[in-house]
């Protein structure tokens, strides 16, 4: 039986537990009476037993015990009428369930046959962990408890850390807590004041309203977010929303479902009237995957929007707001041992109201076979092959429309050849030709497009790759079982595509990467990598292998640019920019990560990326990332995270923008819980500059808090989004919030 309903019987028990008792004259002290009632055993114990002033009434006081089964009551006196099943007990009242629960009270009144009671000035624990007191308690049914001047909390001690003042509670056993007039005070201090609320009181999925989101945004003024959740049946539930922002009040709707564990998904949409300009919003999703028969799965995902998108009026996610486009898709694919088909369907639409270009794949069908050994020959098999078909609108204004429609079939098997010409040098040859059939050309002159009739592309593709001398050197570290292994790993690779069809392949619209595939290359890129593996003892007789560091040089050498004939004024320029990559992790606290481009021909350097990051102590990590490109967009992000003791936690995010010298985001969290608590935490203060395009600072400041309240849920704070780094992937960090 349920706790909670375990102890709200406890009322209906002091009828039980004293009904049905025979009359007696006088009885001497410490007497004891046993009777029964549907077969179940009751013992009374008391100073005095006598038969009350009316018929069939039965009182007994002074040290008053009695006994059901496991359950007891004390009280000071009881009296009831054995007949009607009414009654009433006063002074020191204690009823102890079998679970050791215990509810106290100076009175009550009780109805047997009715199961219906009245607790007065009580004290109750409802699941060992909800603690209530009340001017009065009325029990309408075995489940169904009113408190009137009552309070509610999880925590012990005469003055808990916080608790719920109400001038009525309204309780119904393994369901819910209704409260009306209610303050809620930490330590005694009252910080908020509900007209109404609601508390879940046990850990089943139900109906009822959830939490309200509170906060305060420069922009949009008061914050106020309230949803309610619907568990519709077993393997379906809904959240239903209302959010007011700037301009009126966004609605939204989320339905998610889990048929069986092959069949899931969700429906979600939005919708906002925006008062101040007479926009109508709104934007819909719907997702689902299931397994079909043969073991062919499915997945769809539908994303629809307003011409305007509602995500950048009214969403503080820095994710949604940048997003440009909506892309709907459905795909089914099955797999095999060493091969594979796809078909998807996908139709992408702009959200920029000012255009209307589409893209659309109706569909596109991939079979791969994977590389496969013929035989017992050196010789390796792969396929790739696909069939397609498209639609693109290729004039994007709004006011104008040019749609092109075109299908492509494309054929590309590829032959392995894997050589050890040493034990520390091989070579691996892959040659592979490829068909392209194309049901449509295009051709540009002016700005203007012309279509032309179906045509072929016709390639064969080379690739060479040797490595090595692979040179790797062992070092052992002193006084331990540990070693470092340093590896040099050159490469070398050739590529060559001729030079075919040049005249039809003026005639593609790319597509995806296959419309490129077979441009014309010749090439040779150099690498050369080196590596640290460390080997670190986990156990008797057992090692692990970790990278430690990682530092490799590239670049390509285009012999088709070095050998083309040159214009008057022209140079050539076969050299590609000299890239460096290096990535380390010398120490589990320590992270150290760089790359960069330099160009020989300029003496510049076209880019550089920088992190590193660092944890000191168990408690404390800090990590910072620098972008940097030329001619494009500069940027620092750094994140600091610090856990102290007893379970505080504070963050603090920024990214910096170099080009125009000011903070596009600032994010501060502060956080305390405490499992072995009652409550716990948060406060926030994000800082976000919106109108990144024009670089002119139109700031949104929100202040957001929550506090969690142990075994009840969550006040305010909801999807406020992640912070804008990364983790320190470091799994031990103490998890002090649950």
């Amino acid at each position: 039986m349920n706790l909670i309903l375990k102890l709200i019987f406890l009322i209906p028990l002091v009828f039980t537990l004293t009904g049905e008792i025979c009359a007696q004259e006088s009885s001497p002290p410490n007497s004891k009476i046993s009777t029964s009632q549907n077969n179940a055993s009751i013992r009374i114990s008391a100073d005095h037993i006598i038969q009350g002033t009316k018929k069939g009434s039965v009182l007994a006081w002074g040290r008053v015990k009695v006994q059901h089964k496991n359950q007891t009551l004390w009280a000071d006196k009881v009296l009831i009428n054995n007949k009607t099943g009414i009654g009433k007990a006063r002074g020191h009242i204690i009823l102890e369930s079998e679970d050791g629960s215990r509810t106290k009270a100076k009175e009550t009144l009780f109805d047997l046959k009715s199961k219906r009671g009245k607790l007065y000035e009580s004290k109750t624990v409802l699941s060992n962990q909800v603690r209530l007191t009340a001017k009065k308690i009325a029990n309408l049914s075995a489940s169904h408890l009113v408190l009137d001047d009552a309070t509610l909390t999880t925590c012990k001690g005469a003055l808990p850390a916080w608790q719920i003042e109400a001038k009525s509670i309204d309780i119904k056993a393994g369901n819910r807590a209704l409260f009306t007039n209610a303050v809620l005070k930490i330590k005694d201090f009252p910080v908020l004041y509900m007209p109404i609320g609601y508390i879940p009181m046990d850990t089943k999925r139900k109906s009822g309203f959830l939490f309200p989101t509170l906060g305060w945004s420069k922009i949009d003024g008061v914050l106020f977010d309230q949803r309610y959740f619907w568990a519709i049946n077993r393997w379906s539930d809904a959240t239903i929303g209302t959010k007011r922002v700037l301009g009126g009040w966004q609605h939204s709707l989320d339905y998610r479902y889990i048929r069986s564990k092959n069949a899931q998904g969700m429906i979600g949409g939005k919708f906002y009237k925006d008062n101040l300009t007479g926009s109508t919003l709104w934007k819909g999703k719907a997702k689902h995957t299931q397994e079909l028969p043969n073991k062919f799965k499915f997945k769809g995902f539908l994303d629809l929007e307003s011409q305007q998108s509602l995500n950048r009026v009214v969403n503080n996610n820095v994710e949604e707001r940048t997003r440009r486009n909506t892309e709907s898709y459905a795909s089914v694919n099955k797999r095999w041992e060493n091969s594979s088909i796809d078909i998807l369907t996908r139709y992408r639409e702009t959200t920029d109201f000012t255009q209307d270009d589409t893209l659309g794949e109706l569909p596109k069908i991939t079979y791969k076979v994977q590389q496969t050994q013929i035989g017992d020959t050196p010789f390796y098999f792969n396929l790739d092959t696909s069939s397609a078909w498209f639609v693109t609108d290729l004039k994007t204004q709004k006011e104008e429309d040019f749609m092109f429609k075109t299908s492509r079939l494309d054929f590309h098997p590829q032959l392995t050849v894997p050589l050890a010409l040493t034990p520390w040098l091989s070579m691996t040859s892959i040659i592979g030709a490829r068909e392209t059939i194309y049901g449509r050309g295009l051709t540009t002159t002016n700005s203007e497009y012309k279509k032309t009739s179906g045509f072929t592309r016709e390639s064969f593709d080379f690739r060479s790759i040797i490595q090595g001398p692979k040179i790797n050197k062992v070092y052992h570290l002193k006084n331990s079982p540990e070693k470092i292994k340093h590896l040099l790993e050159p490469r070398l690779t050739f590529n060559y595509v001729p030079d075919m069809d040049q005249k039809d392949r003026l005639k593609i619209r790319t597509f995806d990467s296959i419309d490129t595939i077979g441009n014309a290359a010749n090439s040779i890129t150099y690498e050369f990598g080196q590596r640290l593996l460390k080997k670190i003892k986990t156990g008797a007789s057992r090692f692990e292998t970790k990278q430690i560091l990682r530092f490799n040089i590239s670049q390509t050498y285009n012999i088709r640019e070095a050998t083309r004939k040159k214009q008057l004024g022209e140079e050539r320029l076969p050299f590609s920019d000299l890239f460096f990559d290096f990535d380390s992790r010398p120490l589990e606290s320590i992270i150290v990560n760089t790359d960069a481009s330099y160009n020989f021909k300029t003496d510049l350097i076209n880019s550089f990326n920088f992190e590193a990051g660092v944890k000191p102590v168990e408690n404390f990590w800090i990590i910072m990332e620098r972008r940097w490109t030329r001619g494009g967009p500069s940027y620092i992000v750094g994140t600091l995270d610090l856990a102290l003791k007893p379970n505080w936690r504070a963050q603090y995010s920024a990214r910096y923008d170099e080009s125009v010298s000011t903070f596009r985001e600032n994010q501060f969290s502060l956080l305390y819980d405490n499992p072995c608590k009652c409550w716990g935490f948060s406060f926030d203060i994000i800082d976000r500059n919106l109108n990144v395009a024009t670089n002119e600072r139109k700031d949104q400041t929100q202040f957001l808090w929550s506090i969690k309240l142990r075994g009840l849920g969550d006040f305010g704070l909801r999807d406020k989004g992640k912070f804008l780094h990364r983790d320190f992937e470091e799994t031990s960090f103490p998890s002090t919030i649950n």
